[in-house]
């Protein structure tokens, strides 16, 4: 069985952590940033993906997403 391995671009890491909002403080952010990026890598860990979709038209054509906790996650 082939291990996944999940590497986080800077672009993404950059992303998340500069990611704010006035209804949550900084730990509520951290805490939630956290949980998102465990569930992601559980799922794309998984060899057996049953939530995935590939984008058929736009901007990501061709690329697989899934959706976390309503976010969508791009991925290849």
């Amino acid at each position: 069985m082939e291990l996944r391995n999940v590497i986080w671009t800077p672009v993404v890491k950059n992303k998340l952590t500069a990611f704010s909002s006035d209804r949550f403080t900084s730990e509520e952010k951290y805490d939630f940033i956290s949980q998102l990026i465990m569930e992601t890598e559980d799922i794309l860990k998984n060899p057996v993906i049953g939530k995935t979709y590939t984008e058929q038209f736009g901007k990501y054509k061709g690329i697989s997403r899934i959706v976390v906790r309503k976010l969508k996650i791009y991925f290849k």
